[in-house]
């Protein structure tokens, strides 16, 4: 019996590569196209989100203007006793009711009507003196007798919905402070 070699030669081409650099040259140029849409993306919203951000600041200081005005004070005392009150964890919506109501209240008491004269006596506060000083001095006058009058055994509470209604019980904390604390 005779052998017999077979011999086989295989070839092989490789034509991975080709189709390897084909695919990185797609994903490059798609990178490119989808990083210049980001940015174009990215600008558009930028720009929007600055004019609503300015948009929403202009409408909060006519907000902070026309508050102020309606209780007759200025912008710079308004917006000054809004953060302390936001420091207490007083709303600003809040605390303009509260400072509305009490010019209310406080004028009344000048002239010897309303609520908020027995809440001023219990203070130890003259109504109409008080109501010369401007609002945001009323305010520290009033918390450095909030301060006192808790001392002295006063309900806080009780004299603070006499002077601001219902808004004052958010008021309270602000005004137990004191001048200093306030």
């Amino acid at each position: 019996m005779a052998t017999e070699t077979v011999s086989i030669v295989i070839k092989a081409f490789d034509q991975t590569q080709k189709a390897l650099r084909g695919i990185q040259a797609a994903f490059g140029k798609l990178s490119k196209v989808f990083f210049n849409f980001k940015t174009a993306l990215v600008g558009a919203v930028g720009a929007g989100g600055l004019g609503l951000l300015i948009s929403n600041s202009l409408k909060a200081t006519d907000a902070l203007a026309k508050t102020a005005g309606r209780i007759g004070t200025t912008t710079e005392a308004l917006s000054a006793l809004q953060y302390a009150g936001q420091l207490t964890g007083v709303e600003v919506n809040t605390m303009n009711m509260a400072l509305q109501r009490f010019t209310r209240r406080a004028a009344e008491a000048a002239v010897g009507t309303g609520e908020a004269q027995g809440a001023l006596r219990e203070l130890r506060l003259d109504a109409r003196k008080l109501t010369e000083l401007p609002l945001d001095e009323q305010m520290l006058t009033l918390a450095d007798a909030f301060a006192d009058a808790e001392a002295r055994g006063v309900n806080p509470l009780k004299i603070a919905f006499k002077l601001f209604d219902s808004e004052g019980a958010a008021l309270v904390n602000m005004l137990s402070n004191g001048k200093k604390g306030l």
